[in-house]
């Protein structure tokens, strides 16, 4: 009976450790690994759509054109080119001229680059005056003296020429009269005049001056020049270009 009993014993212990196993539920992921999990993915889809991103960023300003550089209007550059052609000095006027231009300039008439041209020899000829007054400190250097005086004359004639095209201007209507074509003409004649006089000097006088001051001089006697090509031609100019 003992051994039954055992055995039943046995028996009991078996269905208790079956029950045991089938009851026992599975072990569940602690909420700090799931955390960390999605952590992680998330990250990596974050990671994903960050490189997307790049790629097509990247791409777009690998395909776009870049920006073209700033250019002159190709119709301002036309017409300056032909206004020059009548000039002595085309390549002179062309380069000085056109560094006064902007994108403003979409087209330009004979009387703008006219007026474009007055004060490009207004710039130079006052950079010129300022040179010779800056080494006029010999007294016996009488031809120095005389060319401060000469190009301070020029400048006055060439700002009258612009000061008179700013008061027709001001009047409204057709401000390039006959009589507006004459008074320039005639300012920038003397204003050349002052010019050669100058250099005449130098040359008679056996004055040296230093080649900055010759190439100042050369470049205010070529605006000076062109200038007045522009303003004799302007007749033929208005034809070409109007």
């Amino acid at each position: 009976m003992e051994s039954i009993n055992t055995m039943k014993g046995y028996g009991k212990v078996s269905d208790q450790e079956n029950q045991v196993h089938h009851h026992s539920p599975l072990p569940k992921p602690s909420s700090s690994s799931y955390r960390k999990t999605l952590i992680a993915t998330v990250s990596v889809v974050s990671l994903l759509l960050i490189l997307a991103v790049v790629a097509l960023t990247a791409g777009a300003f690998t395909h776009s054109p870049s920006p073209s550089p700033p250019h002159h209007p190709p119709i301002s550059s036309a017409s300056l080119k032909t206004v020059c052609a009548v000039t002595r000095y085309p390549e002179t006027c062309f380069d000085s001229l056109s560094s006064s231009l902007n994108e403003s300039d979409s087209k330009l008439s004979p009387e703008s680059i006219l007026e474009l041209s007055l004060r490009a020899a207004s710039k130079e000829v006052s950079r010129l005056s300022v040179s010779f007054r800056s080494i006029n400190d010999m007294p016996e250097d009488a031809a120095v003296g005389d060319c401060v005086k000469l190009y301070t004359d020029a400048l006055s004639q060439i700002n009258e020429s612009v000061s008179e095209i700013g008061k027709e201007k001001n009047k409204g209507g057709t401000w390039l009269t006959k009589e507006v074509v004459g008074d320039v003409k005639t300012w920038i004649s003397a204003a050349m005049t002052d010019g050669e006089t100058c250099s005449d000097g130098i040359e008679e006088m056996g004055t040296v001056v230093g080649n900055e001051i010759k190439k100042e001089m050369e470049m205010a006697n070529q605006m000076m020049s062109i200038s007045l090509a522009i303003v004799s031609q302007m007749k033929k100019l208005l034809v070409i270009l109007h």
